[in-house]
């Protein structure tokens, strides 16, 4: 039978946890269609343990001590009710897929999507040459990557470094180390997964996304910096680049979901919490017969564009914003804020720290945009 209620394009983040929550929800038969030959290891998650997900319990790292350094000056977070969780994707992709196999959701890998064709009554997916009908079609599928002049970007190159001899404080996360604020910023963002192992990622918020061996010379120079002469090896490389700009959705009957529908964070690039967040909305809406498209929230929307426009525009003096959102509140507040879950106190309580003049002028802008539009 090649008949399906539902269909979703990608077996990514986005895709397998819409097709959890469908299972979970509804009965429709499903179809998943992915790319490639099979699903693995090719991706780290990391995500505050709130709000609470289904994978809330179910990470392979945690993190109670949260670190941030500006101009060498190291200042750790610690409050027991925060932690900051990591899972592999290899991980999500086995529990997830075992879950959808028992509920007998079949994952196509693979797949080569050649044509969709729509008629009044249903849509056809060719793929590989076979054809696949449904009603309703879900699109993970991400945009061409193609750099837009003058817009942010967050790109970053992660190694995964295994060290000769335990060195690393297996306890503690270094969320932020600052390294430039000239033309955008960078920092370093360290994940220690054991004593001898750790991922060493360069991250950039800029409008200039650089070549592979930039990258690779900000990551030698930073473990020749801070572990000089240690022996290590070195295997697994992460990298990528997600816009730090709201896109805009055109209408077709295909619905998109993930990074195609705004599901990233544009402030932060977070993108798990969210997926989970948005396919029960999406799921909710569907049962109830209501438009498939996420509610937008306003505040959240407008200090996230705020924010980005003050980094593109006044990069050079972020430092001291930096300084003041880390050093002058407290990791529950800090949190919500990244997350988008703070109360309007806490949004005040935060706002209160920084510096407000280039703020102000960056919140205008936003806001003068959003008027135009």
């Amino acid at each position: 039978m090649n008949n399906y209620d539902i269909i979703i394009i990608g077996a990514g983040l986005s895709g397998l946890t819409l097709a959890l929550e469908l299972s979970k929800k509804t009965a429709k038969s499903i179809l998943i269609l992915e790319k490639k030959r099979k699903l693995f290891f090719d991706k780290n998650w990391c995500f505050w343990n709130q709000p609470y997900n289904p994978f809330t319990s179910k990470y392979d790292n945690q993190w109670e001590n949260i670190a941030i350094k500006i101009d060498g000056k190291e200042i750790v977070h610690n409050d027991f009710n925060i932690k900051y969780l990591h899972i592999k994707s290899s991980t999500f992709y086995k529990k997830v897929s075992k879950e959808l196999k028992q509920k007998k959701i079949e994952i196509k890998m693979n797949q080569n999507i050649e044509k969709i064709v729509n008629t009044d009554d249903e849509q056809t997916v060719l793929s590989n040459k076979k054809q696949y009908k449904t009603k309703l079609i879900f699109d993970s599928r991400p945009d061409f990557y193609k750099e837009n002049k003058g817009y942010l970007y967050q790109h970053f190159y992660g190694v995964e470094v295994i060290f000769k001899n335990a060195l690393l404080d297996d306890k503690k996360v270094m969320l932020m180390d600052f390294q430039n604020f000239q033309n955008g910023i960078n920092f370093f963002y360290v994940l220690p997964f054991s004593k001898r192992k750790a991922l060493f990622e360069t991250t950039y918020f800029s409008t200039k996304v650089l070549k592979e061996k930039e990258y690779k010379n900000d990551i030698k120079n930073y473990l020749k910096a801070n572990y000089p002469n240690k022996e290590f090896s070195h295997k697994f490389v992460e990298k990528g680049v997600i816009p730090m700009f709201l896109k805009n959705i055109e209408t077709s009957s295909l619905v998109k979901i993930g990074t195609p529908a705004n599901w990233v964070k544009i402030s932060t690039g977070y993108s798990f919490q969210n997926s989970f967040i948005n396919s029960k909305e999406i799921v909710n809406k569907l049962i109830n017969k209501k438009e498939l498209k996420i509610k937008k929230n306003i505040i959240n929307d407008f200090l996230d564009r705020t924010f980005c426009f003050y980094i593109k525009n006044y990069s050079e003096d972020s430092k001291q914003f930096f300084k003041c959102f880390f050093y002058k509140n407290n990791i529950k507040n800090i949190v919500c804020f990244l997350v988008g879950k703070a109360s309007f106190i806490q949004v005040v309580r935060i706002i209160l720290t920084l510096p407000k003049v280039k703020l102000i002028i960056s919140a205008f802008n936003i806001l003068k945009e959003s008027l135009v539009k």
